[in-house]
């Protein structure tokens, strides 16, 4: 009980942690506007940042790493970058 009961801080600390901010988008004409919205969050546990990247790889969606560390990526990706986001850190609690 007290072994799920750290998990489940351990997962909530991590979501605090992580913070999702939006930018604004860089000025292309060539493409439409709301595909150009960039989001970015910061993710402070390696491991889970190092799942997430690789996954993001995987996947093909486009992402890079700011001068501040933080992850940006297209609003366009938001949903599979939140799902990608969730399943690193459950799994990174199921192994710890």
């Amino acid at each position: 009980m007290i072994e799920q009961t750290l998990r489940i801080m351990t997962v909530a600390a991590l979501l605090v942690s992580s913070s999702c901010t939006q930018d604004p988008a860089p000025t292309l004409s060539a493409l439409p506007s709301d595909n150009l919205q960039i989001e970015s969050f910061n993710m402070r546990n390696s491991e889970i940042r190092q799942d997430i990247i690789n996954e993001l790889l995987s996947r093909e969606i486009e992402h890079w790493v700011n001068e501040d560390n933080s992850i940006s990526f297209y609003s366009r990706d938001a949903e599979r970058v939140d799902a990608i986001g969730f399943a690193a850190i459950g799994a990174y609690a199921a192994r710890n």
